[in-house]
């Protein structure tokens, strides 16, 4: 309503009220001139004043129906401060005119309830009409979200059938979306996809958390097997479990690549590790020798007693004698890091002793290596774990300032637990791998791909000041063809 029609209808209400107080306080007025003859009802006794009263119910009425309620409320309590007066002190019968006061005033009121609810239901149906919209909308927008997305979507009941599915599900299994309807899942997995897939049910009933997104293998219409990358809810009603939600994008390219880049990472890093031996081997067998065998010709030449080589000249050898001990000496300690043969002849516990034993004694600190019982360990794997800790050992010694160097293996669950923890200075791991490689730090790169290459997982804990724990899991696999086929 606009302000001039609010203005008016205030205005008509004002002097529609004055005109009936007038009428009602008739006999007051009765002495005043020309006024006391407009309002006059004697000549029609009690009946003129029900009239009234009759009146200013419809006022009552108005106000709310055409100003608001808060008007009507208003001209209700005006409406008694008018009526109940005249009732109580110039009425000749107070009781029945009081009484036919408070009956105008209570239907007045009643009808201001009345024309709230009216317009709070208007305002209910309007809100609800607005909400139906809104659903209808939002319905169509999900459906059609659901229909044309990219990603694979569709739902089965808790018995496994398929209730629906979007148009990308045949890209991903084959199946048009209206021939997977009714289907069961179990008919597009095989017996490996069916354990995990039971294992995600189990965990989703239980409310067990599980990770966002897993690899599972479909059978394909053509009969050729997908790997899809899938997530699933547990879908509710009432609190009830009803049924499950899955989302699935085909990432069978995307795997092989992987797999194929890890193999020849795998590949690649064994042939690092053969050429490595080849060296070592060449170093300590010929050139160390070749060095060893050329000290010793010099000792031989300068003890001799008989010789008639000037002192000058042997204070010379003396020195060419040093200088081929230090050579032969470091030659050891090259061939030795490239690839200690204790490792291949004694084993990880081993190698990692003498590893553990030669920082100590560079860096003067206390560094300790536990170790449960270990069964017998591929050689993959014991290299693997040799190389991840050399690694941090070096990080420790270039970095670190450490004191104390603690080295753990343990076996838990057919899996082999290395951890390696300093009291160093410690790092933020926010500038872990991406970070690093970017600066041209490749240690932490190699040690996480290393353990990815066995089946394994490298994790980082540290914080500035707080030293640095690294640890290292990996299955223990029986046979090494297990080892290369798990890669």
């Amino acid at each position: 309503m606009s302000n001039r029609w609010r203005i008016f209808h205030i205005c008509a209400l004002v002097l529609i009220f004055i005109i009936l107080s007038a009428f009602l306080y008739d006999k007051l007025l009765a002495g005043l001139p020309i006024i006391g003859q407009l309002t006059t009802l004697s000549s029609l006794g009690t009946l003129g004043y029900r009239i009234v009263r009759f009146a200013y119910i419809l006022l009552i009425v108005y106000a709310s129906w055409m100003i608001g309620v808060k008007s009507g409320i208003a001209t209700l309590i005006a409406s008694a401060l008018a009526m109940l007066p005249q009732a109580i002190f110039l009425s000749s019968d107070p009781v029945d005119s009081v009484i036919g006061s408070l009956a105008a005033l209570a239907i007045g009121g009643l009808g201001i309830a009345l024309i709230q609810l009216r317009r709070g239901w208007r305002r209910q149906r309007q809100k609800l009409r607005g909400i139906s919209v809104a659903l209808r909308t939002s319905q169509e927008s999900y459906e059609e979200l659901f229909t044309n997305a990219s990603d694979a979507i569709w739902v089965h009941d808790l018995a496994g059938k398929i209730v629906i599915a979007n148009n990308a599900c045949e890209k991903v299994s084959g199946y048009l979306p209206e021939e997977l309807i009714g289907k069961s899942v179990a008919q597009l997995m095989s017996r490996e996809a069916l354990v995990i897939a039971r294992e995600v049910r189990t965990k989703l009933m239980k409310g067990q958390a599980i990770d966002q997104r897993y690899d599972q293998r479909i059978i394909k219409k053509d009969g050729t097997e997908a790997v899809v990358e899938l997530f699933t809810r547990l879908i509710r009603s009432d609190g009830k479990p009803i049924g499950f939600q899955n989302i699935a994008r085909d990432v069978t390219e995307e795997r092989r690549l992987r797999d194929n880049l890890r193999l020849q990472i795998h590949n690649t890093l064994m042939a690092q590790e053969e050429e490595r031996k080849r060296i070592a081997r060449e170093l300590h067998d010929d050139i160390a020798q070749s060095i060893l065998l050329l000290s010793r010709e010099l000792d031989m030449l300068i003890s001799q007693s008989d010789s008639k080589i000037p002192e000058d000249s042997i204070l010379e050898l003396e020195h060419i004698e040093s200088i081929a001990n230090n050579a032969y000496k470091s030659l050891q300690r090259y061939a030795r890091d490239l690839r200690p043969s204790i490792l291949d002849q004694m084993g990880l516990l081993a190698a990692l002793n003498w590893l553990t034993e030669e920082l100590g004694k560079e860096l003067k600190i206390q560094v300790l290596v536990k170790s449960d019982n270990l069964p017998a360990l591929p050689s993959e794997l014991e290299l693997a774990m040799f190389r991840i800790a050399q690694e941090a050992l070096n990080n420790i010694r270039k970095h670190a300032h450490a004191s104390n160097v603690n080295i753990s293996l343990k076996i838990m669950s057919n899996n082999l637990r290395m951890s390696i923890t300093d009291d160093g200075k410690g790092f933020s791991t926010s500038k872990l791998t991406g970070d690093l490689v970017k600066q041209g730090k490749l240690g932490v790169l190699g040690m996480e791909e290393r353990a990815r290459l066995i089946g394994g997982s490298l994790q980082i804990k540290s914080a500035p000041g707080k030293g640095t724990t690294v640890i290292a899991r990996a299955p223990i696999w029986t046979r090494q063809k297990e080892l290369v086929s798990f890669i």
